[in-house]
């Protein structure tokens, strides 16, 4: 599964990580997570390489048991992500806080406190990929705003929630963001993602350059 080529790609990409990189595409680790998850014995993962931890956090998705131990696995998993490859691909692979949102809703508002730049990533990405709903949109407003950034992903991951924000709720964020003071990074990086987006219109688009 090792590719010298994809590995050297990869590193160019991630940003900055304390852990080494092999060279398996994500895919690969999927694939082999599902093996794992048929497997009675639970594995020792030593989080010693970047693929590694990523593999950890696809297990830990893929890992059958109540929300509550599911909880308490992805908080001990929390302090291994160090970089938005490793943040945004455990957040992707959380299928079940789609339907767990209220009763994880708490945790994800504790994760937004924390002053760690890539626990507040997480908590932020978690709201735009589980939680972009009717019901949680006038608290993702008011994250937006209130949010005391701890650093640049974490920054990039409030500009794409806004983004998001745009794209499946145009005119209300619209509004919001002419009405309300927020960060100024957040709110420019937000407008260039949501330019960049296929799913807004020539019309839109053309309001979001005037902004």
């Amino acid at each position: 599964m090792k590719d010298e080529e994809y590995c050297h790609f990869n590193s160019k990409i991630i940003g900055e990580t304390r852990y080494e990189l092999i060279g398996v595409r994500l895919p690969d680790l999927r694939n082999y997570a599902k093996k794992l998850l048929k497997k009675a014995d639970k594995p020792v993962f030593e989080d010693r390489y970047y693929e590694e931890v990523l593999l950890h956090g696809i297990y830990i998705a893929g890992y059958k048991c109540d929300f509550e131990r599911k909880i308490e696995m992805i908080e001990d998993y929390l302090p291994l992500i160090d970089c938005w490859g490793i943040c945004d691909s455990f957040v992707t692979s959380l299928k079940q806080i789609k339907k767990n949102r209220s009763t994880y809703y708490p945790y994800v508002l504790k994760y937004l406190s924390s002053e760690e730049e890539f626990i507040q990533r997480y908590a932020l990405v978690v709201l735009l990929d589980h939680y972009m709903t009717d019901e949680y949109l006038s608290e993702e407003y008011r994250i937006i705003k209130e949010q005391r950034y701890s650093g640049y992903y974490s920054i990039m991951a409030g500009a794409w929630l806004l983004s998001y924000l745009f794209i499946f709720h145009f005119e209300e964020t619209l509004r919001y963001v002419k009405e309300e003071k927020i960060n100024e990074e957040v709110r420019k990086k937000g407008i260039r993602k949501a330019l960049d987006s296929l799913r807004l219109n020539d019309s839109q688009k053309k309001i979001l350059r005037s902004l």
